[in-house]
């Protein structure tokens, strides 16, 4: 992924600059690795025989590496802060029509610039739209459990988002637990409040048949919570707008900890 994170490339390169790393792991490994990536939504075929990362992609790259800047201070210490052997050189071939990159806050700035272009949209007389928030909280269960359970959840919901939420929303990824969603409105006040209804319901769906199927999730708890806003004038900015879904999204986890 973090090779991707550049632009598309060929798998048979991919597949050599990592086998120039002499990494210690079967035959094969890495290749059956970029076909679960594949499989998993992270990567997409792209043009010129290429691949390329997707948005869930840009996200669980900038997790892992978090997560690793975290482990290797303490494999240096331990290894006696050897120094590192330099990157391998493996010379690329030509790919036409290479993709910008990946910005490194790809979640923030995509949705942002997303929310911007719709209100640019509205304001040229286009439709308004709704944001909707969208957030799963799992808690009894190690971390390693609890982040499988929603990395699947989100997974299952960006990527059936235009079957199951309707063909004219856009999905993104919020945060580490969460997605959000943007879809028109129009002169329907009431599309946020179902679409938030939805999302939630999604959410809720997908960890019931998670912990009923699977025996390492079954002693988890959860709740699904969303909060939605409705672009119109008087709200004016992008900033407002997500603050106001926000405070939905904490008035709704407020009600269901009531309950």
């Amino acid at each position: 992924m973090d090779c991707l994170a550049a632009g598309p490339h060929r798998p048979a390169l991919v597949l050599a600059s990592i086998a120039a790393e002499r990494l210690p792991f079967a035959t094969g490994a890495f290749g059956r690795a970029l076909q679960s990536l594949l499989d998993g939504g992270y990567v997409t075929p792209a043009p010129a025989a290429c691949v390329a990362l997707t948005p869930l992609g840009a996200a669980e790259r900038m997790a892992e590496r978090e997560r690793w800047t975290s482990v290797l201070p303490t494999l240096s210490r331990l290894l006696g802060e050897a120094d590192p052997r330099p990157a391998p050189i493996v010379v690329p071939a030509a790919v036409p029509d290479r993709a910008p990159p990946v910005a490194e806050a790809y979640l923030d700035r995509v949705l942002v610039a997303a929310v911007r272009e719709r209100i640019a949209a509205a304001r040229d007389g286009g439709p308004t739209f709704a944001v909707v928030l969208a957030q799963l909280d799992v808690d009894a269960v190690g971390e390693a459990t609890r982040r499988a359970m929603v990395h699947r959840a989100i997974r299952a919901t960006l990527g059936a988002s235009a079957t199951l939420l309707g063909g004219d929303v856009t999905a993104f990824r919020y945060g580490e637990s969460g997605v959000a969603l943007l879809a028109p409105s129009g002169r329907d006040p009431g599309r946020g409040p179902r679409l938030a209804a939805l999302a939630r319901a999604r959410l809720d769906e997908l960890m019931r048949t998670m912990t009923s199927t699977v025996r390492a999730f079954g002693s988890a708890r959860w709740s699904a919570r969303a909060g939605e806003a409705t672009w119109s004038e008087e709200i004016g900015t992008t900033t407002l707008l997500l603050r106001r879904a926000e405070s939905g999204l904490k008035e709704d986890g407020a009600r269901l900890s009531a309950a």
